[in-house]
């Protein structure tokens, strides 16, 4: 009876330490000529880091390399509260823009994301709501 109790306890144990895996967020939008779309590691984010990949496509439907991506991400003003803002430069990686968002407080969070290639300026925003 001893060795059945802690057989099953080992199962429990087993069971709670397979990480499960997530879905992840998954936002695309026109952005005038263009096709961008976000994605972040999870779904809703968290409090603390979430890694962002931001993908961008030309009319034609090719990724766009030689373009300056940033993200200026914010929470929505509360009373008594300090501003919540911060920016970020994306890096470009193959086909994709990289940054990590580092979150502070659950809540909605508002992104724009801004999309320079040589003198033209495009900006989006999206909006997440973090756990």
């Amino acid at each position: 009876m001893s060795l059945r109790r802690g057989a099953s306890g080992l199962l429990i144990f087993v069971i709670l330490a397979v990480p499960v895996p997530g879905k992840k967020l998954e936002i695309t939008k026109k952005v005038g000529d263009l096709m961008v779309e976000i994605r972040m590691d999870r779904d809703p984010p968290i409090v603390g880091k979430n890694a962002a990949e931001i993908r961008i496509k030309d009319e034609q439907g090719a990724a766009v390399q030689e373009a300056k991506v940033f993200l200026n991400y914010y929470m929505p003003p509360m009373p008594r509260m300090v501003p919540m803002n911060y920016k970020v430069e994306a890096k470009r990686k193959k086909d994709a823009y990289l940054a990590s968002l580092n979150l502070i407080m659950a809540g909605p969070w508002i992104i724009i994301l801004r999309i320079t290639r040589g003198d033209k300026t495009l900006s989006t925003k999206f909006q997440i709501d973090a756990r």
